[in-house]
């Protein structure tokens, strides 16, 4: 007989390990690299963006006339009553007028089609054409007011129809005015500067810009910084863009360099006077910063060309940050006298700045970034995919 041969001790089956170099292994090495890759990607692509200002709120015909209509769909959400549109719309015109804000009434006069109720919203569109100008609107919504308030517009209000027939190419309303001050509020602003280490600078430096004192300054540079400085002296001036100002405006001409430069041409006795503080607040500037205020001066100059000086200042009242501003000036110059009369009424909750849309400017670098960081998400999908399969197919 043959023997039996000894059994074997029992050991347990150890689970089969994947071998390097499979398909799971490889795709968990580009799922990680990709993990990286993407988000590094989009942080280039924002850095370029960021860096060379590619995203832009410049204005053109057809992005304006989608600002405009925005603009009037917010005027149209200040009618609570819907069952009595017509009234409070005539209302809010009635009222502008006898507070002699002739740019707002003008404002909610043209953003009629959005404020009326439907029927006459309807009946205005048929007697406009599609490619209306303002002054057509402006009397097609004339007939729409009450006789009052109708009588009131036209004896207070330079009709557009007729400003166009006599060629008057710039605003008739009394608006403008000017707050930069000359030498003698210079020179009570350095004193003050100069005695009180925490004084806000904005005045003094804006007043010495005015005096071009940090080179040329454009009248539509001095018409933004009156604008600014007339916002800054109301109540409702949001300080959230009042800190914002004052660091970038405190950085153009930092007032530490300015009082040493100041009490070492002369004694503390003459310090302030104008010839010696306006030498030491030259020598205090600092270009690349004096430059970024001029550019904000420049976008609020706009809103005052577009709209008018009040105008500018109240739509101030609706930026949070500096990047504000190019949208507002968009807002501005798209809209008109209907962005003065939607700033002045409607919440300061950024919904207004929000109706600006920008266009973006693609480069090589930007283009560069945004394929990357695409095939990086579509090798991310690709690995979860692929890692999907092979596990079912394993299940199976």
């Amino acid at each position: 007989m043959k023997q039996a041969k000894p059994a074997r001790a029992w050991r347990p089956v150890s689970p089969r390990r994947t071998p390097r170099g499979t398909p799971g292994a490889w795709t968990a090495l580009a799922f990680n690299i990709c993990l990286l890759l993407a988000p590094a990607a989009s942080w280039a692509a924002c850095y370029f963006i960021a860096r060379d200002q590619l995203y832009t709120y410049a204005y053109s015909e057809a992005g304006g006339r989608a600002v405009r209509t925005r603009v009037e769909h917010l005027s149209g959400n200040l009618i609570l009553l819907e069952f009595d549109r017509q009234r409070q719309w005539d209302d809010l015109i009635a009222m502008e007028l006898i507070g002699g804000d002739i740019a707002a009434a003008r404002g909610f006069l043209l953003s009629a089609r959005e404020m009326l109720p439907p029927r006459d919203a309807n009946l205005l569109d048929r007697r406009l054409r599609a490619d209306a100008s303002d002054a057509e609107i402006e009397l097609a919504a004339l007939d729409m007011l009450t006789p009052g308030t109708r009588a009131r517009y036209e004896a207070t209000t330079p009709l557009l129809s007729r400003r166009a027939a006599s060629g008057a190419a710039q605003r008739l309303e009394p608006e403008r005015f000017a707050v930069l001050g000359d030498q003698r509020d210079f020179e009570l602003l350095a004193r003050a500067m100069l005695a009180d280490a925490d004084a806000d600078p904005v005045y003094f430096v804006l007043t010495g810009f005015g005096l071009g004192l940090a080179g040329e300054m454009t009248p539509r540079m001095k018409a933004g910084a009156s604008a600014l400085i007339a916002a800054s002296r109301r109540q409702d001036y949001p300080q959230d863009f009042a800190e914002h100002v004052r660091h970038l405006v405190a950085a153009a001409a930092p007032m530490a360099g300015f009082r040493a430069a100041a009490l070492n041409r002369s004694g503390a006795a003459d310090a302030s006077a104008y010839p010696n503080s306006a030498a030491a607040f030259r020598a205090s500037l600092a270009p690349e910063r004096v430059a970024m205020v001029k550019a904000a001066l420049d976008e609020i100059g706009w809103m005052s060309e577009a709209t008018s000086p009040v105008g500018a200042a109240t739509l101030l009242m609706h930026a949070n940050t500096l990047r504000d501003l190019p949208r507002l000036r968009l807002i501005a110059q798209a809209a008109g006298d209907r962005a003065a009369a939607a700033a002045k009424r409607l919440p300061r909750d950024g919904e207004l700045a929000r109706a600006a849309r920008g266009e973006l400017r693609f480069t090589r670098e930007l283009n560069a970034a945004l394929a990357t960081a695409a095939l990086s998400l579509a090798g991310l999908v690709f690995a979860v995919l692929f890692t999907l399969f092979l596990a079912l197919r394993r299940a199976w």
